[in-house]
């Protein structure tokens, strides 16, 4: 049965972070813009799982995939040159026995800086109708022999009703682009609250769009959790202002239903998509 567990990872160097939790990841630096071209060479990251998965690595519940999933290509960069804050994705997978899971096929989506999808989803998902026939900010890779992948991409923005997050989806065979293709999980990765109010209060690209609507505690997906801490990345700012996300993502190896749903703050689960009434993206997204 499809189940994922997130283990914290702990930083290390002399980057500012933040654990997995309620506040900021800086000390008052400036984030940067450029999008993807920012990011530069991989080895000049910090190894965000340079300590190995805890001692027992704990599985947790999925999440709906949400309205807004359609194909991803394979690739690292997933922005179609978007601008945004830059941002390098790493994520490790690994089993119940905390071992490795080479071969995953780990699938990740999200909007752009205005709040919208790109992709034929359903219409409440997108800000532009130029945005049907686009495949920005979607892609999957495979994990390499220690269960690891890494994307190239920026910092989500947010829509009505929803905590600003990333889906992911890890497949142990094929790809296949069906919502409803059997998987060893579906969940979705979410930023503190302190952490978004500190971008969209400050950075250029994001200020425009005002605070997020909705909380870690009001969201439809997670907000019904008393601890948000396995569903949170692990967050660092590079010196010249790169965003490095992580996350140890734990997994059956073998698909199969759901043995449980994350808890929402409106049920288990929750849409996963647009929702919050008015619907549509927030002010001012074009």
């Amino acid at each position: 049965m499809p189940l994922l567990g997130l283990a914290a990872c702990r930083p290390r160097g002399d980057a500012p972070a933040a654990a997995s939790g309620d506040t900021a990841a800086t000390d008052g630096a400036a984030w940067a813009s450029g999008g993807t071209g920012r990011i530069g060479d991989p080895a000049r990251f910090p190894d965000p799982f340079a300590t190995a998965p805890a001692a027992a690595c704990v599985l947790t519940c999925t999440t709906t995939i949400g309205p807004c999933h359609a194909e991803s290509p394979e690739r690292s960069d997933v922005s179609d040159g978007w601008d945004g804050l830059p941002l390098r994705l790493a994520l490790r997978v690994v089993d119940a026995d905390c071992a490795p899971v080479e071969g995953a096929l780990v699938e990740i989506w999200h909007t752009n800086h205005t709040g919208g999808y790109s992709g034929r989803i359903a219409a409440m998902c997108n800000n532009d109708a130029d945005d049907l026939g686009k495949r920005f900010f979607r892609g999957y890779q495979r994990s390499d022999a220690d269960g690891r992948v890494a994307f190239d991409t920026c910092y989500p923005g947010w829509y009505r009703g929803r905590a600003v997050h990333i889906h992911l989806r890890v497949l142990t065979g094929g790809y296949e682009a069906a919502d409803d293709a059997p998987a060893a999980v579906t969940t979705q990765l979410l930023f503190s609250d302190a952490l978004n109010q500190e971008i969209f209060s400050s950075h250029p690209l994001y200020a425009g769009f005002g605070l997020p609507d909705t909380g870690l505690d009001d969201d439809n997906v997670v907000g019904g959790e008393a601890d948000k801490s396995p569903y949170l990345f692990d967050v660092q700012r590079l010196d010249d202002g790169v965003m490095l996300a992580s996350k140890t993502l734990v997994v059956q190896r073998e698909a199969g239903p759901p043995a449980c749903r994350v808890q929402g703050a409106g049920g288990p689960g929750g849409p996963g998509g647009r929702g919050g009434p008015p619907p549509g993206p927030p002010p001012d997204a074009g």
